[in-house]
């Protein structure tokens, strides 16, 4: 009885290790992204992360969408010339190919 129970739940079960390794790459791939392409040299941290989705478009390399909150320091020089540190909030939409690589990425104004 129970190895038939385990049998029903294996297939639940890889499917979601799957989709979790799948998540896990591409929060990987979006991290080096943002601090190699979109804000080099500036600290970088992850607020939020969405749901990684299927993307619907036609005849596009793009597989998958996900949508990413997070804050980058900049620092900027006040009259006094001490540098200040501000964290600013940014919000984009990544879009991801087969590979779990960034094809490309929008910022969305809050």
């Amino acid at each position: 009885m129970r190895i038939i129970f385990i049998l029903l739940l294996l297939p639940f079960i890889t499917k979601a290790q799957i989709n979790r390794s799948a998540s896990e790459l591409a929060h990987e791939n979006i991290k080096d992204y943002i601090s190699t392409k979109i804000f080099k040299n500036r600290m970088y941290k992850p607020v939020s992360y969405g749901e990684l989705k299927p993307d619907k478009e036609i005849n596009s390399n793009v597989l998958w969408v996900l949508d990413h909150r997070f804050e980058v320091a900049e620092s900027q020089t006040t009259s006094d010339k001490e540098p200040v540190v501000e964290q600013k909030l940014y919000r984009f939409i990544f879009y991801l190919d087969k590979k779990m690589k960034v094809a490309r990425a929008e910022n969305i104004k809050f």
